[in-house]
């Protein structure tokens, strides 16, 4: 983000630039500068409740962060432990490490999924890609959906 914002200045100045070899320059930097910075993407952001086993419920809010080159993603994912604390006493913790695509057969089906790697050494969360707009939380890496009624799913926030 440093490096888009860099970049923008760069312009900038250079727009404001008065000279007779102001086009020269600017395509000049413009052809290095461009070689320079990785190509990204917007960040996405999902939320939604997912039950607690001793409360009324988790508010999760996953940033899906810049993917540079298609390569490294990051996340970060803020839990919100609903009445952790007692009643209207929320606790909230953050996650933040890479994010990677992931694809399996599951029951003869081909699904794909998001594998979120905490920087802090913790194990791995894990959400099926539903659709466009959705992402639902799954066991483990074998990316099974749990059979109870409850609903583990996030949902993309619009822009």
């Amino acid at each position: 983000m440093k490096k888009l914002l860099m970049f923008a200045a760069l312009v900038a100045a250079l727009a404001s630039c008065q000279s007779n070899n102001k086009k020269t320059v600017q395509a000049e930097m413009a052809d290095t500068t461009m070689d320079a910075l990785p190509i990204m993407e917007v960040d996405e952001v999902f939320t939604g409740t997912i039950p607690a086993a001793d409360g009324p419920g988790i508010d999760f809010v996953l940033t899906l962060g810049v993917t540079t080159d298609g390569i490294d993603t990051l996340y970060t994912l803020d839990m919100t432990y609903l009445d952790a604390a007692g009643p209207g006493k929320n606790q909230t913790f953050t996650s933040k490490g890479k994010k990677n695509e992931i694809h399996k057969v599951v029951n003869n089906k081909p699904k794909k999924a998001v594998k979120l790697t905490p920087d802090d050494g913790n194990s791995p969360m894990y959400f099926v890609i539903v659709n466009d707009t959705t992402l639902r939380m799954v066991n483990d890496s074998t990316l099974q959906e749990t059979i109870s009624q409850s609903v583990y799913d996030l949902t993309k926030v619009k822009n």
